[in-house]
């Protein structure tokens, strides 16, 4: 089997098992690029109950038989640190020990210094001698810094110090691990000098059937014209540290030098009620929206492509898979110019990039982009093209082979070891010295 002990929760009614949309797709992207090689996929998680879920709506039902991923419940991770410590935990390794004798691959991650939930599924697979893939997502030493910053001296204590922890533990993973899947070009500088086998790899998750078609990308830009209204959007969950109220405040400067602009917002989450107080003090009534959560999917996916960038400006580093959303519907990306942006600019040039936190530059540069047709025409274009190349398919079939020769390497070198070493027979003693010789040579004196 392919075991994924993970922090993400299952969520139970009665005796189905489910997962969020999204983590639905991922999963059956991974089995179907794996073609069955390993057997089915253990999905081992904390579980809640289906009504603790504020995305019930979004869940989707998995079943072995039906689509050969399997879903075992494990704790309630509705505790806190102190509870995984002292009792969760206990109940964690227990479930681990049960599935990681059995796995042919242990596929993990570090989530939490304070609740190391996947990482501690990742040692255990190092313990068994089993195959394993280690993930990172984020650089998450970077965003715990640039979160603190300026928020008082404990604050930016207690970053570092959670920083210095979680680098330090993700350099023993990277180290250990068969294969490291290492998302983006910072987490490759910070960790692959440590790592054994490290790859840059793109988490995906849109459909090469989903990338907007030629002939619709071409009526849109067909109707780009200098002066008409320009439609911006975000896609994603409404917290504090995707700085979406920055997106508001940049709207209403953007308006102010003339621009015509509006900017939807598609989503739900717990800035909700204050970004739309912000966006009505800010005389943005209208034209900013915020139309809700929307289903992970193609119908999403053709709902982006009737806009005209995607606007991007988050409080520290990041690496949304709505960017790569965005190209797939042929949206240039609009966005801070943090670590992420930045290579995203270089390697696929569908990228405007503002000055991060600075509302006036970046307003100054975001007008001038918006009111040119033949630069959002160029733009448009190249973001679909990268679209098509990091299609989710084209992402997983890369990390299955990676994946394939990780695990054909580990069981070759396994097999060397255990196999009983030959023992050579001593040269044949001719006299009394070469025997001396032989001994002495040997360390036998």
């Amino acid at each position: 089997m392919y075991f994924l002990p993970i922090h993400v929760p299952i969520y139970t009614a009665g005796d189905r098992r489910m997962v969020t949309t999204e983590w639905h797709r991922s999963l059956e992207l991974l089995r179907d690029s794996l073609q069955g090689r390993y057997g089915t996929i253990v999905v081992l998680a904390p579980s809640l109950p289906a009504d603790a879920s504020s995305v019930e709506q979004s869940l989707q039902e998995l079943t072995e038989a039906n689509d050969g991923i399997r879903l075992t419940g494990s704790f309630d991770p509705r505790g806190r640190a102190r509870d995984y410590w002292l009792k969760d935990r206990r109940r964690w390794l227990a479930d681990l020990r049960e599935h990681v004798p059995a796995a042919d691959v242990v596929h993990a991650a570090l989530d939490d210094v304070y609740r190391p939930i996947c990482y501690d599924g990742f040692l255990e697979g190092v313990r068994g001698e089993r195959p394993t893939l280690f993930v990172q997502d984020t650089d998450i030493v970077l965003q715990m810094g640039e979160l603190a910053a300026g928020r008082g001296p404990k604050e930016v204590a207690k970053a570092w110090t959670y920083g210095r922890f979680y680098e330090r533990m993700c350099r023993r993973g990277v180290r250990l691990a068969d294969l490291s899947l290492l998302k983006g070009s910072t987490l490759i500088r910070r960790y692959g000098e440590s790592a054994r086998n490290a790859r840059c790899f793109q988490d995906t998750s849109h459909s090469a059937a989903d990338v907007v078609p030629e002939p619709t990308l071409e009526r849109r830009l067909e109707g780009l014209t200098a002066g008409e209204v320009r439609r911006l959007v975000y896609c994603g969950r409404l917290v504090r540290r995707k700085g979406i109220d920055q997106s508001i405040h940049l709207i209403r400067r953007l308006r102010d030098r003339g621009v015509a602009v509006e900017f939807d917002v598609i989503g739900d989450g717990p800035e909700l009620a204050a970004l739309e107080r912000l966006a009505a003090e800010s005389g943005l009534a209208g034209v900013v929206r915020f139309l809700g959560r929307a289903s992970y999917g193609p119908e999403l996916l053709r709902t982006l492509a009737g806009y005209d960038g995607l606007l991007f400006t988050p409080l520290a580093e990041d690496t949304p898979r709505m960017i790569f959303d965005g190209f797939a519907a042929g949206l240039p990306l609009i966005a801070w110019d943090i670590e992420y942006v930045r290579e995203r600019a270089a390697e696929d040039a569908a990228v405007v990039p503002l000055p991060k936190g600075d509302l006036e530059a970046s307003a100054d540069r975001a007008a001038e982009a918006l009111r040119s047709p033949r630069r959002l025409d160029d733009l448009a274009r190249r973001a679909r093209r990268a679209g098509e190349y990091h299609a989710a398919e084209n992402w997983y079939r890369r990390r299955a082979e990676w994946t394939f020769e990780a695990v054909s390497r580990h069981r070759t070198a396994k097999a060397h070891a255990s196999r009983p070493m030959a023992l050579r027979p001593p040269p044949p003693v001719e006299d009394a010295a070469s025997s001396q010789r032989f001994e002495y040579h040997s360390g036998l004196r």
